[in-house]
């Protein structure tokens, strides 16, 4: 911040002046950097001052192509009137500002036109995991408080099987409602269509609503639009209140920072109950006047036939996403010649992952790293076309970010502590957490990220772990993410997991969970996965003992749950 034209930007966004005159402090050798505006595609203007639907607004008279799924497709004209519609009906059921409605929806068009019309209203949306079970759905329904739920009727069950809740009104829609009629449909969501007792059909209602006559006013920087609950890899899942000028800060950096453009198709792998299925990259493609293709499930031959058939540009998806695609065994004859951004998010990405894909395809994958409390990538950290470098997981992008140690102090650059992010794109809070919010939200405006990293000589951040997954062997500190990165490039290893477990002599000792390819099963065998450590990684930190697995356990986003192998650790060693 000490650069004039770096300081002038941020006055120029209206950046709080404490938070400038705090950031003249830092040293050019401190773990400390703000965003430079020379590292965008395009010169950024500022952040729109309005609701977050005024993406639907924008181009209500366009008939170009919105949105695609199951080979359906919609204009930008139909998104803004069948929202309206769904807004009225909403406004008809009760449902006023400030209001949550629940959405229970995949990847689908439905959920696109449902996000649009709650936040049309003033309501809130917030989705949930379609992998629920009803106790998960149940906790997530009362702690927000949610009066209305829109859900696909194959789902429903779930939901008849939830004890107590405040809903009052169930809206249901079949998959097929907004599909081709030679779609291949998911097996998960695929029922027949039939009425359900107590419930009103979506297509009923978009049928006999017409379009709003006007929109509820809302303070963009305070009004709250979107909840997304954290996975809750480290405890119980949060609410995390996201307001319509975080979803614009996000909206911004993929736009002008990433430079998603026009003619930009997104396919739009990360689930819409996670905050990357609206900020990576759905909203900011939808923004730019692009088109967005929704996939409501990962099968790797039909995203390949998707992103060939429809040119897609742009990629934003986990690790296990590029994976997925690269072990095809036809992958190499798809042309993705079109693609420009593809990027891989919600979990770390393996160097060997990344070295293969690019060699594979000749196109840089680029890394981000960012969490549900900064809304993504709204105040995070990506590698971009002009800021980027390849074994790091980028630079700050609408913000800042500081790296400090278990004092709250400021470290020196190559240094490993907390890292640490302040900007338009960290969300107001938990709800319902004043505790957990203040322990994480500080009232200077930094967050509290709770993950390792360090800060190098060319402002790029270098991620190490989460502190709670560090392990501690004989005093020395182990990043599980490290030694899974070195078990990925072993060639017949096609995903890895590191956890600590109890060893009555250093404290804890490294335990490897490994999943081998199909060719190499059965011929690798667990000293071979030693040796090949051995010959990478420091003697304490190669694994000590490793199990096989068919498949490492993942959230629905392809993060890792290392909690999950450690609580079955535990219960195996009593």
């Amino acid at each position: 911040m000490r650069d004039p034209k770096i300081r002038a930007f941020f006055e120029s966004i209206g950046y709080p002046r404490d938070w400038i005159e705090e950031a003249m402090k830092y040293r050019p050798e401190d773990s400390y950097v703000a965003f430079n505006p020379e590292w965008a595609e395009e010169q950024p203007p500022l952040l729109p001052n309005k609701p977050i639907f005024d993406i639907a607004l924008q181009r209500r008279n366009s008939d170009k192509i919105a949105l695609v799924c199951l080979g359906r497709e919609i204009s930008y004209r139909e998104l803004n009137d069948l929202s309206d519609r769904l807004a009225n009906a909403l406004q008809s059921m009760g449902v006023k500002k400030g209001d949550r409605v629940a959405t229970f929806l995949p990847n689908c068009i439905q959920h696109t036109i449902a996000f649009f019309a709650i936040t049309k209203i003033g309501a809130i949306c917030v989705p949930n995991n379609v992998m629920y079970t009803p106790r998960e759905l149940e906790y997530q329904l009362n702690d927000s408080g949610a009066k209305v739920l829109i859900t696909l009727d194959s789902l429903y069950p779930v939901f008849e099987r939830v004890s107590k809740s405040q809903v009052e009104e169930v809206i249901v829609t079949n998959i097929r409602d907004f599909a081709a009629d030679n779609a291949n449909i998911p097996k998960l969501f695929d029922v027949e269509k039939k009425e359900i007792p107590n419930t009103h059909s979506l297509t009923d209602l978009l049928r006999d609503h017409t379009s709003l006559k006007e929109y509820t006013g809302v303070d963009p920087e305070n009004d709250l639009c979107l909840m997304i609950y954290t996975s809750g890899t480290t405890g119980r899942p949060k609410g995390v209140m996201s307001s319509h000028k975080n979803l614009w800060a996000n909206v911004w950096v993929a736009r002008y920072l990433m430079g998603i453009k026009e003619n930009d198709v997104d396919l739009q792998i990360m689930p819409t109950f996670h905050c990357a299925g609206w900020d990576l990259a759905q909203l900011p493609t939808l923004y730019a006047g692009g088109t967005v293709i929704l996939v409501p499930l990962f099968d790797a031959k039909e995203c390949l036939e998707l992103m060939q058939s429809y040119r897609v540009s742009v990629v934003f998806a986990p690790p296990t996403f590029f994976i997925g695609l690269m072990n095809y065994p036809e992958f190499k004859k798809y042309d993705l010649s079109s693609l420009r951004i593809p990027l891989s998010c919600g979990a770390p990405l393996p160097s060997a992952v990344k070295e293969q894909w690019d060699k594979l395809t000749g196109k840089y994958l680029y890394d981000g790293y960012g969490l549900t409390e900064t809304n993504c990538g709204g105040t995070a950290c990506l590698s971009y076309p002009k800021k980027r470098k390849p074994g790091c997981v980028g630079a700050v992008t609408l913000g800042e970010m500081k790296i400090v140690n278990d004092k709250g102090e400021v470290v020196p650059r190559g240094v490993v502590g907390e890292i640490m992010f302040r900007g338009f794109g960290v969300a107001k809070g938990y709800w319902n957490m004043p505790e957990e919010t203040k322990k994480t939200f500080r009232e200077d405006g930094w967050l509290h990220t709770g993950d390792a990293g360090y800060l190098d000589e060319e402002d790029f951040l270098h991620f190490v772990d989460r502190y709670k997954d560090l392990i501690i062997a004989s005093g020395y500190n182990i990043a599980p993410y490290e030694v899974e990165s070195v078990i990925m490039q072993h060639p017949a290893v096609k995903e890895a997991a590191v956890i600590g477990v109890p060893d009555p002599y250093r404290g804890e000792t490294v335990k490897a969970f490994v999943s081998l390819k199909d060719e190499y099963k059965g011929k690798v065998s667990e000293s071979d996965i030693v040796e090949f450590c051995r010959q990478q990684l420091a003697k304490f930190k190669v694994p000590k003992e490793i199990e096989f697995l068919d498949d490492i356990p993942k959230n629905p986003v392809g993060k890792i749950l290392r909690r999950v192998l450690k609580e079955r650790e535990l219960q195996k060693r009593g």
